[in-house]
């Protein structure tokens, strides 16, 4: 959706100067194009924010735009080139939580095109603080992490289980931030993080993101190939006897296990 909106409005924008000014300065209308349709998406992210994040926690259609959202940002900034196995094993309906390796600040942007449902993440309290950011965050119902304030991410956590009883599927990456960010593999978790599955009894999704490691080294200039490994689904009934710490041994090899693939 998003980017053929770019393309529409770089190509409209180009041809339309061209016939009116003069195609003698094409260049100039092509470079111009260019930035129309980043102005385009822009406005349409706002208007995907403000009016279609108002539709309900499930609907497909507003989960449609956030992910069409996130390819073209992948594309056309950070020049990600995403190759996604195992879409089959992610189950279409029902409590799920996925746990990933986080090399990136922009795994969740790859998470949200690999999960085709409606999704939200994790992140840390502090993005609340930039502008259109925060709405973005709250519309897509993630669960803001706060460090430094336990009972208001107790509270977070309550909403998120309720959420997740409902259908609604989130990502986590159990890392607990960007660690080891020179390798692909998980290397500790924090136990705490499988709480979220554990409490709402939900079906648990390993899944693994090969390259991410390397796009600080790469983008935005030279292209990033990204493969996301969805493992087999680890129902409730086949972890509710461990520990969260057991859990995250688990699901740290399942993870790892990708990597060698």
């Amino acid at each position: 959706m998003f980017i053929t909106l770019f393309l529409i409005s770089w190509l409209t924008f180009s041809t339309l100067m061209s016939l009116w000014i003069g195609e003698y300065f094409i260049i100039l209308w092509v470079i111009l194009g260019f930035f129309v349709g980043w102005i385009m998406i822009l406005l349409g992210l706002v208007f995907h924010t403000y009016v279609f994040g108002k539709l309900p926690l499930n609907s497909k259609y507003k989960y449609f735009g956030w992910q069409s959202a996130a390819r073209a940002i992948g594309l056309l900034v950070f020049n990600l080139r995403i190759e996604v196995v195992g879409k089959e094993n992610v189950p279409m309906d029902g409590k799920l939580v996925a746990y990933s390796n986080h090399k990136s600040y922009l795994d969740p942007l790859i998470a949200i095109q690999a999960i085709d449902r409606p999704m939200g993440f994790t992140p840390k309290s502090t993005l609340l603080k930039i502008p259109f950011f925060k709405d973005v965050i709250l519309r897509m119902s993630c669960m803001p992490i706060y460090r430094e304030d336990n009972r208001k991410t107790a509270k977070a956590l309550v909403q998120t289980i309720k959420n997740i009883e409902d259908g609604f599927a989130m990502i986590v990456f159990p890392e607990g931030g960007r660690k080891n960010r020179d390798t692909d593999s998980v290397l500790a978790t924090k136990a705490g993080s499988f709480q979220l599955a554990v409490k709402p009894k939900a079906t648990i999704l390993p899944m693994t993101i090969i390259g991410n490691s390397q796009i600080q080294h790469r983008a935005p200039f030279r292209v990033t190939k990204i493969k996301v490994v969805i493992h087999q689904p680890i129902p409730y009934e086949d972890y509710k006897d461990l520990t969260t710490q057991q859990i995250g041994d688990l699901v740290s090899e399942k993870i790892n296990e990708g990597l060698i693939e």
